[in-house]
């Protein structure tokens, strides 16, 4: 597969002027890519590599990441009492820029998905690590087809003290734990050490449903004092059917009882159900008009910010994918029909039972249990105030969030990345077969065409 249109998310905005598309090859397969905005620097996660690239995609400095002697049956730090380690590949798993102490956040896939920090000016230098501190401070996973997604935050401690934080949302291998999401801190505080999980609530954390539900996160961003995941995940134990998910909840929620899920519909009948790649970016003028004009979303206006997300069909041997969009605001509105059914409703919308307890293997209307929840100012709830239902809540498959499909074409969709120019927007798809193609949104979307790929793995940057 051509490696590079992976990546093409996130360094379209930095190609300029008509000069050739600059690139970077890598001899190992590329895991991740990010990039600082304050420096224009890239940074490449590779299988055993990770890379320092300038804005124009030099390289300036490298580190081996892997291969160690590790196994899955040892505790690190691997020791001669760890029977029969083996030579392990390290596929890097999670990278963030933590410009607030100019660190890169590198998680791989040796020792439990143990993370370090190294310096944004120069990957060769370790700020932190250490493979002593036990289960608490294992983040990302240790299986190659897992996948991890996180975000930077914020934390509020007991004692109101600030924490610089990410959240961390992985599928479930297993050699893994059983947090589907968590909280690390990047700092020492009392007795936390530096990626520490901080929050050990039991909600959407530990429990028997990470073997039946089978996740497969593509994106995390957080906007508006909210934390968002997008993923795929299966019904249940034994379903083969993906759907297609968004959850939210409340940056200053500690025992994550915000948590609220809503599907999401690529197409009015789901054909595209499963979501491979997203891009969080706001609408130009035109695009806003066309989305406001549609109906299915109410007003959009230029400036909001839009969810851009590519989709596959489970059903589709032929291997068709679609762009769909989604604006915040609809998914918020959508949101917010839920919680209050649950609030004000006990469950019910429209005389149906609309919310349910995802990862909960009782078939039951938990709403009906929330007792004096319904007394409660909704106005506090939706703004993230401190009264949250002691569990997450999901709408059900009936009250899932349509929309059309924007844009289809043969073949797996792998990247998505948008850039508004003079009032028009603009995606750049990437596929697996290594072409990126230039697409306009409008109220009749249509490709300028594609570069294609040649089975490098390879960065590369493309004028707008």
């Amino acid at each position: 597969m051509a490696l590079w249109c992976l990546l093409v998310g996130g360094l379209v905005s930095i190609a300029a002027g008509s000069s050739p598309p600059r690139s970077f090859t890598s001899t190992n397969l590329i895991n991740n890519v990010v990039r600082d905005p304050a420096s224009g620097r890239v940074y490449v996660g590779a299988v055993n590599w990770l890379y320092q690239l300038d804005a124009s995609l030099t390289l300036e400095r490298h580190r081996e990441t892997g291969p160690h002697k590790d196994s899955p049956h040892c505790t690190p730090p691997i020791t001669s009492a760890c029977p029969d380690p083996k030579e392990t590949h390290n596929h890097n798993k999670l990278l963030l820029v933590h410009p607030t102490n100019g660190s890169l956040v590198v998680c791989g896939s040796l020792y439990r998905g143990i993370c370090s920090l190294v310096n944004l000016t120069d990957v060769q230098q370790t700020l932190y690590y250490s493979d002593s501190k036990g289960e608490k401070t294992y983040v990302a996973s240790t299986e190659e087809d897992v996948s991890v997604v996180g975000v930077l935050s914020t934390y509020t401690s007991p004692d109101q003290h600030r924490l610089d934080v990410f959240l961390v949302a992985k599928g479930y291998g297993p050699a893994d734990g059983s947090k589907l999401i968590s909280t690390r801190t990047l700092e020492e505080h009392a007795d936390w050490v530096v990626f520490e999980n901080i929050v050990e609530a039991s909600t959407v954390q530990a429990g028997s449903f990470v073997q039946r539900y089978l996740h497969h996160f593509r994106h995390a961003f957080n906007e508006s004092g909210y934390i968002y995941f997008l993923f795929s995940r299966t019904a249940g134990l034994g379903d083969k059917a993906n759907f297609t998910f968004i959850a939210r909840l409340c940056e200053n929620d500690r025992h994550y009882y915000s948590y609220t899920e809503l599907q999401l519909n690529c197409s009015h009948n789901n054909q595209y159900n499963k979501i491979q790649a997203a891009y969080v970016a706001p609408a130009g003028a035109e695009l806003a008009r066309h989305l406001t004009a549609s109906g299915e979303h109410g007003e959009v206006i230029a400036g909001d910010q839009v969810l851009y997300g590519v989709f596959s069909s489970d059903e589709d041997s032929v291997g068709t994918s679609a762009l769909c969009m989604y604006p915040l605001k609809s998914i918020n509105r959508a949101l917010k029909r839920v919680v209050s059914a649950c609030y004000n409703n006990k469950g019910l919308i429209d005389g149906k039972v609309a919310v349910y307890l995802p990862y909960d293997t009782k078939e039951r209307n938990h709403c009906e249990q929330q007792g004096d929840y319904q007394q409660k100012d909704l106005a506090d709830i939706y703004q993230c105030g401190d009264e949250f239902l002691p569990s997450p809540l999901a709408g059900k498959a009936e009250f899932a969030l349509p929309t059309t499909e924007s844009f289809v074409r043969s073949g797996m969709f792998t990247a998505v990345s948008v850039a508004v120019e003079t009032d028009h927007t603009v995606a750049f798809l990437g596929t697996k077969g290594g072409e990126v193609l230039k697409v306009h949104l409008t109220d009749a979307p249509y490709y300028y065409g594609c570069v294609p790929g040649d089975n490098t793995p390879s960065l590369m940057t493309f004028n707008l």
